[in-house]
């Protein structure tokens, strides 16, 4: 047997005493809870200079390395022998000091539960622990608002149907931390006359339920339930047949997962839906003398109690081991086994009190929203509504689409024009006749002439004795002709005088005729650019009779002024409308007209943000 039960250590795990003299050495260990223990020191002892708050203490069971705790309160008691009583907790309570501050979130599909515990870990100011195991492979989603470490961690594994343990190595630093399963095969056996000094069995119905309706994140309508993951139903059952109904409501709202809500659900049901069965038994711990035949108790380690005078043998979980004098009697352990904890919420609000945990939780409230458009529109410009749902949308309660169709309206008319150049139509040509108007005749005279005088040249020729005719004929058709005898013509010119003098003639009255031809043919028009003036004023006109909707990119064929759109909007994996995007919804009316249209929205929000605007 070692001299010393306890060593003490500074907060950077350098030792610094053994304590001898320590006395009324006591610890309870409970399965999922903080650890505890106790101890004494005599007043003048030297050694009390360092048993300061938050010095490590080490905690020793004859040779058996109990755990590592640290030291909080010390109460100096004066009797014959005064003596300062030291109360210290296990060093998991390191968590406490650090806080996730604000609003964190991590889990869901593709992150397992390894991942989200390190999470938690990473938020220590200093790395004291660091995950070595874990034994399950769930998706849950999990946030936190304001929380200290240790709370963050044990709400982790909550949801779990699994009976589960944490364990822990401080033998070694950063520290190690486990989830485990927790293993059915028993570790030891207590029999009465062997290892077991006596037994109290409590059977308490008084807590049992066999129907459970859970309630999860949100208030009043908009509170999370399980109907959506349940086929329909807002409860779970277990043992109605065998216990009858025995109803109550379960109200976590830190679950805003309908599927994680469930499982949490059921594994409190499978506790609640059977009476309260524990045994407290007061046993011998062998094992201080013989630790290779007889292994230690330990929280989570199933044992096989036997006692055949009143034909008890079941096989339970350790749920809490605590010794009363290490030191004066180091053979008294006192056990407790049970098929579950007594009060299983009471328990939790236990736990939740111990670990100092802040119960405040961000919830949200029921928001009203109107979005209003107006636009003319036609079939081919449709009116088009876009609105945006956030991520942090908790709920959507109503999605009403109102509309009205009024005549088109115009403002101003007038228009601005560039220079354009452009054809007529081309004609077909033709052909066209006309007589024109007639003359009634009468004397003209025509311009004077100046006369002049003027002369001809003949060439020579030679002529045999004959007769040669000359014609001479005047303007006037007076024949001048004579016979003339020649005989040798020579080269000669004839000369005469014309003197001034005019024409008169006269025109008879008369008319003109022509014929025109027409072919095909076109004309260009050029138009330089210009302003036309503004007119202003309201103009109204056509109205379109009906419209159709187009939700989403879908068709909607709902000729209604006022209509539900929540079942038309796009939707996600899970059905529900889709969060993080743009909606967009569009009137398409048969004709031109104008549009007045409002969206209104239901709405249940909670109070997450990174802004305070």
């Amino acid at each position: 047997m070692k001299k010393y039960n306890i060593k003490i250590y500074n907060q950077n795990m350098k030792e610094l005493a053994r304590l001898e003299n320590a006395f009324d050495i006591s610890y309870d260990l409970k399965l999922n809870e903080l650890w505890t223990c106790k101890f004494k020191l005599p007043r003048d002892d030297k050694k009390t200079k360092y048993c300061e708050i938050f010095n490590f203490v080490e905690l020793f069971d004859g040779d058996y390395r109990v755990e590592l705790f640290r030291i909080l309160p010390n109460v100096l008691t004066r009797e014959e022998t005064p003596y300062i009583e030291y109360e210290c907790e296990h060093v998991l309570a390191t968590l406490l000091d650090d806080v996730m501050f604000k609003y964190h979130q991590i889990g869901n599909v593709g992150i397992y539960t390894d991942r989200v515990i390190r999470y938690v870990l990473d938020r220590q100011a200093v790395k004291r622990w660091q995950l070595i195991e874990c034994d399950f492979r769930r998706q849950f989603e999990y946030k936190w608002e304001n929380e200290n470490l240790l709370a963050a961690l044990f709400s982790i594994p909550k949801p779990f149907v699994d009976k589960y343990k944490w364990e822990f190595d401080t033998t070694s630093y950063p520290w190690g931390l486990s989830l485990k399963r927790l293993d059915e095969k028993y570790k030891a056996d207590i029999q009465y006359k062997k290892n077991m000094q006596n037994i109290e069995k409590t059977v308490d119905p008084t807590n049992l339920v066999t129907r459970v309706y859970p309630l999860g994140y949100g208030e009043g309508d908009n509170q999370l339930d399980i109907k959506s993951v349940n086929s329909g139903k807002d409860y779970l059952e277990k043992n109605v047949s065998k216990y009858g109904l025995k109803s109550t409501i379960l109200v976590d709202r830190r679950f805003e997962s309908p599927e994680t809500l469930k499982e949490y659900a059921q594994m409190v049901l499978n506790d609640l839906s059977e009476p309260y069965v524990s045994y407290k038994i007061k046993a011998v711990d062998l094992s201080i003398s013989q630790p290779k035949k007889y292994p230690k108790f330990r929280p989570g380690d199933y044992i096989l109690i036997r006692d055949i005078e009143d034909e008890i043998n079941i096989k339970v979980p350790i749920v809490s081991v605590s010794k009363p004098d290490i030191r004066g009697n180091p053979f008294d352990i006192n056990l407790e086994i049970a098929n579950k904890s007594q009060d299983i919420t009471g328990s939790i609000s236990d736990l939740m009190e111990r670990s100092r945990i802040n119960d405040t939780y961000a919830q949200g409230a029921t928001n009203l929203q109107q979005i209003v458009y107006a636009d003319n529109a036609d079939r081919g410009h449709p009116l088009k509504l876009k609105f945006y749902i956030p991520q942090e949308m908790a709920r959507i309660n109503k999605l009403i689409l109102n509309y009205t169709i009024e005549p088109f309206r115009s403002y101003s008319v007038g228009l601005e024009y560039k220079e354009t150049k452009t054809t007529s139509t081309s004609s077909g040509g033709g052909s066209y006749q006309s007589d024109s108007t007639s003359s009634g005749g009468g004397d003209y005279g025509s311009t004077s002439s100046g006369g002049g005088s003027y002369s001809t040249t003949h060439g020579a020729a030679d002529v045999e004795g004959g007769n040669v005719k000359v014609y001479l004929r005047s303007s006037a058709g007076v024949d001048w002709s004579k016979w003339v005898e020649f005989y040798q013509v020579n080269r000669h010119e004839h000369r005469f005088d014309i003197e001034p003098h005019t024409h008169s003639f006269s025109v008879e009255a008369h008319t003109h005729s022509f014929s025109l031809q027409i072919p095909d043919h076109s004309h260009y028009v050029t138009i330089p650019g210009h302003t036309h003036e503004q007119k202003h004023g309201i103009y109204e006109g056509p109205k379109a009779r009906r419209c159709y909707l187009t939700v989403d990119g879908e068709a909607v064929y709902n000729y209604g002024s006022e209509i539900n759109i929540i079942p038309y909007l796009s939707k996600d994996e899970d059905g529900r409308i889709q969060r993080g995007t743009w909606h967009e919804v569009e009137i398409v009316p048969d004709g031109l007209t104008r549009i007045n249209a409002s969206i209104f929205i239901q709405l249940f929000t909670n109070s997450r943000g990174g802004g305070d605007y």
